[in-house]
């Protein structure tokens, strides 16, 4: 099974370039729908995912900039760490 840091690249990965619901991710990525939805609400809350479409419970995201470094730490760094400062988020490489 997957470790966590390969679920999370492949959920971020399956939105380069395009905009989508969780449900495209479920299809995308062959992940659970409860723990992409869970990420998605994580994602959001790090400014990681932005939603750009809401109707009740219908939410349409797209990755932010941030959101793409995430993807380039999580394809290149053993070991990244992050930090949330001032509400942005900074990607550093840990001395792993």
């Amino acid at each position: 099974m997957k470790d966590f840091r390969d679920r999370l690249r492949d959920i971020i990965k399956s939105m380069v370039g395009k905009v989508v619901t969780p449900g495209d991710v479920v299809s995308y990525t062959g992940l659970p729908r409860y723990e992409v939805l869970a990420t998605f609400h994580v994602l959001e809350a790090l400014g990681i995912v932005e939603v750009i479409n809401e109707k009740g419970n219908y939410r349409i995201y797209k990755l932010t900039s941030l959101g793409l470094k995430l993807l380039k730490a999580l394809e290149s760094a053993q070991g990244l760490e992050i930090q949330i400062v001032g509400g942005e988020g900074e990607l550093a490489e840990a001395n792993a």
